[in-house]
């Protein structure tokens, strides 16, 4: 394979990885679960963190916060 068809694959600094140094076998379904859950809710914190900004950028430009006079009849 030359170098050039080879994906290079590179972690942002702010991105965890999990990192085990050998294969466990022993793991019970309880120490899975807790890894995936702290995993699960650490991405659904980040996410809601980039959904507030998302939405505090549109609201500085004026985006969504179109109001309109509506005359006293």
């Amino acid at each position: 394979m030359s170098r050039k068809s080879q994906r290079r694959y590179r972690k942002r600094p702010d991105r965890r990885v999990w990192v085990f140094s050998e294969l466990n076998h022993d793991l019970r379904p309880e120490q899975i679960a807790n890894i995936l859950t702290a995993a699960g809710l650490e991405q659904a914190r980040l996410e809601a963190e980039a959904t507030q900004e998302h939405e505090r950028q549109h609201t500085h430009h004026g985006v969504g916060s179109v109001t309109e006079e509506v005359p006293d009849a």
